[in-house]
């Protein structure tokens, strides 16, 4: 098509056709940003409101499954009549003690509080939630014996009452020297029961909630309860609570393995290092496969001598003392070793004299300890 020929209406009608599909296709991004935007927001606040959601409807499930905690609990609460659950609670707790055998049993009501859920955002007293529960604290104090004491716990405990010790003391009653007298006359049984009889006093609370029913407190035992009482009392019983203590040891680390001697040709100076002005001989047990970094005056073995570093030398080389016994004798001498000589290959310095014996034998026993680092 040639535009300059037509006809000047056709030509300006295409030219108009033209502009037009331009206009459409520079109007597809700005319409997918202005509305994309929109979709993409939209499907964000779908996605936060599906969160909301699962996390209302695991709030509510978490609800029902406290609201069953708190009817199973309501069945065995103190009565909600504050002052007529405190005393029949004291009462049990008075019972409880005397049968357990406690001598001077004292059981007192230390405080009543009435817990309530804190208030919302703009509420007020008149507005705010009601009581959630009564919380009691009493105080049982007297004089037993270990056994005794353990027979209170799983009396205690053997029941559904929401409650709990919160905090107990225990002291010894029995002095040494009643202890002692007792085991003068030969009274082993007697001197077993004294030394356990210890003064308690224990802090305990327990809990009304305004669902309950009761009318009375009424201590019902546990159904079904596996819990092994008998084990748990009989730990308390046969521990001795008041002997001096004694720390337990922690295990100590196996001994090293031994040296093994290994011929004088496998075994050489593979190098000298330094730190802080002071040698250390790296020497490779090859039979052995490891490698073991000695300092000055560092004993080892090598086939049947007894090796003591005598000095790291500036040149990096080292001095060796070499005690070995052949035919019966015992000979004394020094060698000095370079970089990758084997005992075989060390230069032969001197023997040590008779008046450095003395010497080189306090060195050997000070050094004894001493076998080196391994890598």
């Amino acid at each position: 098509m040639n535009l300059p020929n037509l006809d000047p209406k056709k030509r300006e009608r295409y030219l108009m056709l033209i502009c037009g599909v331009m206009f459409l296709v520079a109007l597809v991004p700005v319409g997918y940003y202005l509305f994309g935007s929109d979709v993409s927001q939209m499907k964000k606040k779908i996605a936060i409101a599906r969160e909301n959601i699962e996390e209302l409807e695991a709030k509510r499930l978490a609800g029902l499954k406290y609201e069953r905690q708190i009817k199973q609990n309501a069945a065995d609460a103190l009565p909600t009549d504050t002052a007529l659950a405190a005393a029949e609670y004291k009462n049990w707790l008075t019972t409880l003690a005397t049968a357990s055998r406690f001598e001077g049993v004292q059981v007192n009501n230390t405080g009543t509080t009435p817990m309530q859920a804190k208030l919302g955002r703009g509420q007020t007293n008149r507005q705010g939630p009601d009581t959630y529960y009564t919380n009691f604290k009493f105080s049982v104090s007297g004089k037993t014996t270990l056994n005794d004491l353990g027979r209170f716990l799983q009396q205690f405990y053997a029941v559904k009452t929401p409650h709990l010790i919160r905090s107990m003391s225990i002291k010894p009653i029995a002095e040494t020297a009643q202890r002692n007298n007792a085991q003068q006359r030969g009274n082993a049984q007697q001197a077993v029961a004294t030394a356990q009889r210890v003064d308690v006093t224990m802090n305990i609370e327990a809990i009304s909630i305004p669902q309950t029913t009761n009318q009375s407190f009424e201590a019902r035992l546990k159904e079904g309860d596996e819990t092994n009482y008998g084990r748990m009392i009989a730990a308390l019983t046969g521990r001795d609570f008041f002997s001096p203590f004694t720390p337990e040891r922690p295990p100590q680390p196996p001994p090293p393995p031994p040296v093994v001697a290994v011929p004088r040709e496998h075994t050489y100076l593979s190098g000298v290092t330094w730190s802080n002005d002071r040698g250390q001989a790296w020497f490779n047990f090859r039979l052995e496969g490891r490698i073991r970094i000695f300092k000055v005056g560092d004993n080892f073995r090598v086939g049947t001598a007894n090796c003591t570093i005598e000095a790291i030398n500036l040149d990096n080389t080292v001095d060796v003392r070499v005690e070995a016994r052949s035919n019966g004798q015992l000979s004394r001498t020094i060698w000095r070793l370079k970089g990758k000589d084997t005992f075989l290959d060390a230069q032969f310095l001197r023997d040590i004299d008779e008046e450095d014996e003395t010497v080189q034998q306090t060195t050997a026993t000070v050094n004894e300890v001493k076998t080196g680092s391994e890598v």
